[in-house]
């Protein structure tokens, strides 16, 4: 009898998520393309997720390969709604912008494509939502409090090989000459410039000056005109290659300078620790890392699913997707 009422509540939270995610305007009057476990899945969701398939595996893929790529994703979704709102899962107000500014974003590349397919911004609404969803089940069990929660030691070991916290002045070992030419400059200037730097480094170091008076003093010098706090990650390319490593290897809260073919810095390596905003706005993606697949096996796993395809209508979508990128 307990069996039988838990799994009426859960039957019970599906057709709600049936009524509330999965329904749509249909393309035709005459069905949709997709139903998993007796739920109709809208046209346009069908649609964006072929268009995804067509993505990762070319429009010239087997029809037959496609539409398993497309079901695989549509029943990922299906799944992860299903799960979230099992959980009582919902989106702040913060989460719910942050979707919205996802898909004005995703609107304005690719919106022209995606009217032509059939494709909304509420499609898209859908579909970020899930992947919020995602996040928030990723945080429910892993996170402060959750089932299975991941020790804070872990999540700031994982921070540290990641991520470096600095505050940094930039000077410049090249200018920009009257044809418009990145050039080096010439060696009387570079020696100038480092020494400056190596001064400024020393007067920091001696707690004559902080980072910002420094940077004032070289701005007023005609170098450089303010300091930055930077939160690093390792692959990140907008530093010079190397950049990091040495940046890591500095001396905490200890001026350094480094020199590059290009650039000099002024380098302050801060200790972010557990209680640090930059600490705190990482920890979902420290989770991510440590147990992004466990999640995705979880959401795989937390239901059994039937699908069902509409292969005439599935195929008119596909060959509406072909023609649109130019193949058909």
């Amino acid at each position: 009898m307990k069996f039988k009422k838990i799994l009426s509540i859960v039957l019970a939270i599906c057709c709600l998520v049936s009524t509330f995610i999965f329904s749509g305007c249909s393309l035709t009057d005459t069905g949709t393309a997709m139903e998993i476990n007796g739920v109709e899945i809208s046209d346009d969701v069908f649609t964006y997720f072929l268009d995804l398939a067509v993505v990762d595996l070319g429009v010239d893929a087997p029809l037959k390969s496609l539409k398993e790529k497309a079901t695989a994703y549509a029943e990922t979704y299906f799944k992860t709604n299903s799960l979230a709102h099992s959980q009582g899962i919902t989106l702040s107000i913060a989460e719910k912008k942050a979707v919205s500014e996802k898909v004005n974003a995703h609107w304005g590349f690719y919106g022209e494509y995606y009217t032509k397919i059939g494709v909304t911004k509420e499609t898209l609404t859908k579909i970020f939502t899930a992947d919020s969803f995602r996040e928030a089940l990723l945080v429910h069990y892993y996170g402060t409090g959750g089932e299975e929660e991941i020790p804070l030691a872990r999540l700031y070991a994982q921070f540290k090989t990641n991520y470096i916290v600095f505050q940094a002045i930039t000077g410049y070992l090249t200018q920009t000459n009257l044809n418009g030419q990145t050039v080096k400059i010439n060696e009387t200037e570079k020696e100038a410039l480092i020494l400056k730097f190596q001064n400024m480094s020393a007067m920091v170091n001696a707690g004559e000056q902080n980072m910002e008076q420094a940077a004032d003093f070289l701005a007023e010098s005609g170098y450089q005109g303010s300091v930055q706090t930077v939160v690093l990650h390792k692959d990140d390319t907008s530093y010079p290659p190397g950049f990091f490593e040495k940046v890591k290897n500095t001396e905490s809260r200890r001026a350094t300078v480094i020199g590059t073919e290009e650039f000099i810095f002024l380098v302050l390596r801060g200790d972010a620790d557990t209680k640090s905003t930059y600490f705190n706005e990482k920890r979902t993606e420290m989770i991510e890392i440590i147990v992004g697949d466990e999640i995705d096996k979880k959401i795989e796993k937390s239901l059994m699913v039937e699908t069902k395809i509409d292969n005439s209508l599935a195929n008119g979508y596909y060959s509406l997707i072909a023609k649109e990128k130019g193949d058909k």
